[in-house]
């Protein structure tokens, strides 16, 4: 080829023509001149232009490498919160969690608190802010007014992750941050507070890994703009620092938005290069910040390279055109000298000839390529250099053999997983590296299989470390050949898959428990597709629902073990599990093979595949059958010893009351014995008494009117006044006629309350047993001086004979007025109640007579109302007015028996019903309606 071109450019020397003015114009001049035409035209402008390129190139390039290094950091510390808060979000989705036992939420925080030494403590707080449970591997938990603060206000009420600002731990003197995310209950509603306290340590792990330079640095800046960490800066002595009113910090705040270069006056005071990322998660910044004067040391070394390399190309360019005309004959001896020594290696060789003519062309094309020679070597050296580069820092391992399986190439990833150093191994045959026989052999094999043109091969081999461990190495080897196609290097590249193999051998035997527990667990697993056909059935399913494996699976559940009457909502019930994360847990009624009705537990849960998707749903039984009737049977053993308690104590108190009122009326029926007899005799005799006595005066008369005056009886009759006792005796034998009345009615009213000789049903007056209760009750209807009197209004209807118990009826009488006149008296003692002279104290008594539609017949009922205006009573008391032992008397003034008794009288003994209707301040009724005849009420009551 270079005797090629040294004969093409013969020729066109030799076929120049020659001119008068070829002086002027001769070879030299026009090269000389031309050449320095070019060189001026060519070289300044592009140079100009190149140089500048060159150095806006580089800036930006340098501005790109800061930016590069902010996003990566605050990516590093975005991706760790993130890991932080999912984990903390993770235990925060157990629905129902602030409900847990202390021991289950202690042990859920145990091992959150295990995941990462960054958690300092976990807490959880319920939906009062109070501390549940804590863990702390470190010191207690320390809150100040939790409920107050934003982390429990942002988690709970707004409903949203918080963050805390950063603060100095005052125990390790390092930075902390907490974080909170709500807690939800089994109705997804907002129940409490998950939060961890967290050390920020590994933001100085983070900024210590960013290489910025020699002379750069990292720092981090919080939402507050407060300097919470930075580079070459000890954790423990950190002292947080406002960084806001700091006039770099302003100009990077400014600036972010920009697309010009960030040079400031940096955090240390000096000139700087700076750009920062945001940490989403937080809203902290990263900011990176390299000192100009070595950020652009290299754009300067470029700059003055290119330029002192432009001046010296632009000089020796001219140079060589003035060297070219000087020399354009140059010997070709000189020529053939310079081609062998090219040829020999020796690439620095030039040519330097004087000569002006074609000669001196070819000279400088000579020195061209053998520059062009020597760059194209050296640039392969380059490569050579960066492939060595790329074997060092590459991955897999690399090991590079001669054709006779001697070690040339040994990179760092052998180095690290064998701990041989090059060194140790550089000229050894790589199956010395084995001490075992078996791995020799395989060795020897695999390089042989090469030798012979079996390449590539894949293969999984073993390989022993240093210090004797076994490594699993996954091989891939190949050949490189030269141009007669014999090996020049072998190539083995490999990956170590130790810990993959044993993740494999892992996953295996937990797949063999899976299934031993699959077959032996006594809950019945069944797995289901989304069609909710079944997939799988397990030996305790078959047991359980009779079906065998084969019978059940491919078969849909509504098939198998579903009633007809619950297959709409066992249908709802699966639909809701391809909607949702969590699983569903319900007690179904199912039906075995055999017909049999059994009560089953049932556990499922959805199976989600890659990519979160739904791929069926797996379900855990268990027959509660026995169980379930245990409890009910129980629940009915404890219902009737309730009921049974409940009858027992009523029938005491019901027989203590029945007790005491015997004694009651037989004491009334005994005093009003013994006052009736003599009673009787004095009323009997003082009709004869008048009688005689009007004889008696009427004989006085006469003597008086017959007989002449004696004056011994004339002094008598003026020192007895006889006038007077003939006027004022019978006076005085009518008064002790209406006093004499007045108690024989007593008497009579205490008999007729009493009705110790009336106790069977027998047809009674009403209005007679309530006027017998008024005359018991008269003196305390009367005033005296510490409450007025209370009025009786009498509004009675035309009532028949009542077929009842009059003794018990006119209990219920005494108990409902003797309640009444106990409201007023209390009443007269309030406050609100001193204009009685306007409203006086009243009990009006109605009674009527009306037909009950409701029983065969259209039967006719009585109606008693007793109503007062005292003071009434709440909702509350009314609810509980009838029930046994309850009163809203002062202890020892009542047993709260009376209206729980009188209930009984009127609904059990009669048939009827007894209502109580009161408002505060409005008074109180009470309405009673019993059937006149007793035997088609007393039927429906049995009934």
């Amino acid at each position: 080829m270079k005797n090629q071109r040294n004969d093409r450019a013969l020729p066109i020397a030799k076929s120049s023509p020659s001119h008068l003015w070829q002086p002027f114009f001769s070879l030299a001049n026009q090269l000389r001149y031309g050449l320095i035409f070019l060189v001026l035209l060519s070289l300044l402008p592009t140079g100009g232009l190149l140089i500048y390129l060159s150095f806006q190139a580089q800036i930006q390039q340098s501005r790109s490498l800061q930016e590069e290094r902010s996003q990566t950091a605050a990516g590093q510390i975005d991706n760790y919160l993130d890991d932080l808060k999912r984990k903390l979000s993770y235990l925060a989705r157990v629905k129902g969690l602030t409900n847990f036992q202390p021991q289950a939420q202690q042990s859920l925080l145990e091992g959150l608190s295990r995941h990462n030494d960054a958690y300092e403590a976990v807490a959880i707080l319920n939906r009062k802010g109070q501390v549940v449970a804590s863990v702390s591997p470190y010191e207690p938990l320390k809150l100040e007014n939790p409920a107050n603060s934003p982390l429990f206000i942002r988690a709970f009420k707004q409903q949203e992750d918080y963050v805390s600002p950063v603060e100095i731990n005052r125990q390790t003197h390092e930075p902390k941050t907490i974080l909170a995310v709500p807690i939800r209950n089994e109705r997804d509603e907002v129940d409490g507070v998950l939060l961890a306290q967290v050390n920020l340590n590994f933001l100085w792990f983070i900024v210590s890994q960013t290489e910025v330079g020699k002379t750069g640095y990292v720092y981090v800046v919080d939402e507050r703009n407060f300097l919470i960490a930075q580079k070459a800066r000890k954790p423990e002595t950190f002292q947080l620092e406002d960084l806001s009113k700091r006039p770099f910090f302003q100009f990077l705040k400014a600036s972010q938005d920009t697309k010009r270069l960030n040079v400031y006056q940096g955090l240390n005071q000096v000139e700087v290069l700076g750009a920062s990322a945001l940490v989403r998660s937080v809203n902290w910044k990263v900011v990176v910040e390299l000192p100009t004067a070595e950020a652009y040391a290299p754009v300067y070394q470029m700059l003055s390279v290119m330029g002192g390399s432009w001046a010296v190309v632009t000089i020796v360019a001219v140079g060589i055109g003035f060297l070219f005309i000087r020399q354009i004959v140059v010997p070709l001896e000189r020529l053939t000298t310079a081609a062998t020594e090219l040829s020999a290696g020796q690439l620095e060789t030039r040519v330097n000839i004087d000569s002006q003519n074609e000669l001196g062309t070819l000279a400088i094309a000579f020195n061209n390529m053998a520059a062009q020679l020597e760059e194209l070597i050296k640039a392969v050296e380059v490569e050579r250099n960066f492939v060595s580069a790329i074997l060092e820092i590459a991955g897999a391992l690399v090991v590079v053999l001669d054709p006779q399986g001697r070690i040339v190439r040994f990179n760092r990833a052998c180095e690290q997983m064998t701990y041989y150093s090059f060194s140790e191994v550089k000229g050894r045959y790589i199956w010395d590296l084995f001490p075992n026989s078996d791995l020799v052999g395989q060795a020897k094999t695999a390089f042989e299989s090469l030798q012979s043109g079996n390449f590539p091969q894949q293969y999984e081999g073993s390989w022993v470390s240093k210090d004797q461990k076994l490594r699993l190495i996954a091989w891939s080897d190949t050949a490189l050949v030269d141009d007669r196609g014999e090996i020049e290097y072998i190539i083995k590249t490999g990956i170590d898959i130790t810990q993959r193999k044993q993740a494999e051998e892992e996953l295996k035997a937990s797949e063999q428990r899976l299934s031993f527990l699959f077959r032996q667990s006594a809950l019945a697993v069944v797995e289901w597709d989304l069609n909710f056909k079944v997939t799988a059935w397990n030996p305790a399913a078959e047991q359980i629902f009779g079906y065998t494996a084969t019978e059940a699976i491919g078969h849909h559940a509504a098939e198998l073990i579903v009633p007809a009457s619950a297959r709409k909502i066992v249908d709802q019930v699966m639909n809701e599990l391809l909607s949702q994360v969590g699983g569903i847990n319900s007690v179904n009624e199912n039906i075995t093979r055999d017909g049999k009705t059994i009560i089953c537990e049932w556990f499922n849960t959805p199976l989600v595949g890659e990519g979160g998707k739904i791929v069926g749903v797996a379900s855990l039984t268990l027959d509660i059958t026995e169980r379930t009737q245990a409890e009910a049977a129980l629940r009915q053993a404890k219902e009737e010893a309730e009921v049974a308690l409940k009858t027992l104590q009523q029938t005491q108190a019901q027989l203590l009351q029945a007790e005491k009122m015997s004694g009651l009326g037989q004491l009334v029926a005994g005093v009003a014995h013994e006052i009736n007899n003599p009673v009787n005799f004095i009323y009997g005799n003082l009709s004869h008494t008048a009688d005689y006595t009007q004889n008696l005066l009427k004989l006085i008369q006469l003597y008086q009117q017959t007989y002449p005056t004696n004056a011994q009886i004339e002094e008598k009759i003026e020192e007895f006044d006889l006038d007077y006792i003939s006027e004022d005796l019978p006076k005085m034998l009518t008064s002790m006629k209406v006093g004499a009345d007045r108690i024989r009615q007593i008497v009579l009213s205490l008999r007729n309350f009493s009705r110790l000789d009336e106790a069977e049903m027998k047809p009674v007056d009403i209005h007679e047993g309530i006027d017998s209760t008024l005359m018991i009750l008269q003196n305390r209807l009367k005033a005296n001086p510490a409450h007025p009197a209370i009025e009786i209004v009498k509004e009675y209807g035309d009532l028949p004979l009542v077929e009842c118990y009059a003794g018990q009826l006119n209990q219920v009488f005494m108990n409902i007025l003797a309640n009444a006149i106990d409201a007023l008296e209390n009443y007269d003692n309030q406050p609100y109640t001193k204009d009685i002279p306007k409203n006086p104290n009243r009990i009006t008594i109605r009674t009527k007579l009306v037909t009950n539609e409701t029983q065969p017949g259209y039967s006719k009922n009585v109606v008693i109302q007793v109503q007062d205006n005292g003071p009434g009573m709440t909702e509350t008391v009314i609810q509980q007015v009838f029930n046994p032992f309850f009163t809203t008397k002062p202890t020892g003034k009542g047993t709260g028996l009376g209206l729980s008794i009188s209930y009984q009288i009127v609904v059990d003994k009669h048939g009827g019903f007894i209502q109580c209707f009161s408002q505060p301040h409005q008074g109180t009724e009470f309405r009673i309606e019993i059937p006149v005849l007793q035997s088609g009420a007393l039927a429906l009551v049995g009934k």
